[in-house]
């Protein structure tokens, strides 16, 4: 059902927006999955890292907390959980610390330990990618094949949630408002969401289709279209790919994994 007008003058876009994914490429590195979620009777998990430069580097990981900001959706770093259960207490993994050539990937493992104690509820905690300095040189071998060291500090970080009892929660997309960034001249969608029930996160996935004589274009997505436990609301900023002019936007804010057919909210827009 179309719900309401969306008023836009369209001009020409040269160039593509950001693409959310199920993987993130920083300077030196490529992390997939962007997230990690046990709940039911999941145990483990694995996230893999690929060392995209061309140096040697060396890897550490660990733990973070951050309490996500209502206001627009970044991270605030915390010194504790902002539960009194805390998560990285109950997760091991190994390995703790690698050295890959370039080209190279870990799989780093994960398991919960998993306790009868644990109240229903969401939680969660982030697992830092750091690099670090190795100690390789000019004259030291890895593997048999030369290499040489680098230090250039690099980290990112990925949610790891754990929902324990039975997770209800419902989400609505507000009205959406276009604009053209400035610098790069994308269309730019906002598209607010709120949670309207339950007390879990909304774990999501956006999408945006232009819609035009009934056919459907996929001009846009995020990854990680998330609203943790703590918040109640976001508002998600999301490049188009393509200009569009006339027929309407279907915004469709589906569960994270794409294998669940589950969908939180969609809605179509009007596009004049």
């Amino acid at each position: 059902m179309k719900k309401c007008l969306v008023r836009f003058v369209v001009g020409l876009v040269v160039g593509l927006s950001c693409l959310g994914g199920a993987r993130v490429a920083l300077a030196d590195m490529l992390i997939t999955p962007t997230m990690v979620v046990f709940e039911g009777r999941d145990r483990f998990a694995t996230v893999t890292i690929v060392n995209t430069g061309d140096k040697v580097k060396a890897y550490e990981f660990g733990w973070e907390f951050f309490d996500m900001k209502e206001e627009d959706g970044t991270y605030t770093l915390q010194d504790k959980p902002a539960t009194d259960f805390d998560l990285s207490q109950h997760i091991v993994f190994a390995p703790r610390r690698v050295t890959l050539l370039p080209g190279a990937k870990q799989r780093v493992r994960m398991a919960l330990r998993r306790s009868a104690e644990i109240p229903d509820g969401d939680y969660h905690v982030h697992f830092k990618f750091s690099s670090a300095p190795n100690d390789l040189s000019v004259d030291k071998t890895l593997n048999g094949r030369v290499a040489m060291g680098v230090n250039i500090a690099v980290s990112y970080a990925i949610p790891v949630v754990f929902r324990v009892g039975e997770v209800q929660v419902k989400a609505d997309i507000g009205e959406i408002s276009l604009s053209r960034d400035a610098r790069s001249g994308f269309i730019n969608v906002a598209v607010p969401v709120v949670r309207v029930e339950g007390n879990y996160s909304v774990l999501g996935y956006l999408r945006i289709f232009h819609v035009v004589d009934g056919q459907e274009e996929l001009v846009g997505e995020l990854s990680n279209a998330n609203i943790f436990s703590e918040i109640n609301s976001r508002v998600f900023d999301v490049h188009l790919t393509k200009e569009i002019t006339g027929g309407a936007l279907k915004v469709v804010l589906r569960y994270y994994d794409k294998k669940n057919d589950f969908i939180y909210d969609e809605r179509v827009f009007d596009v004049e």
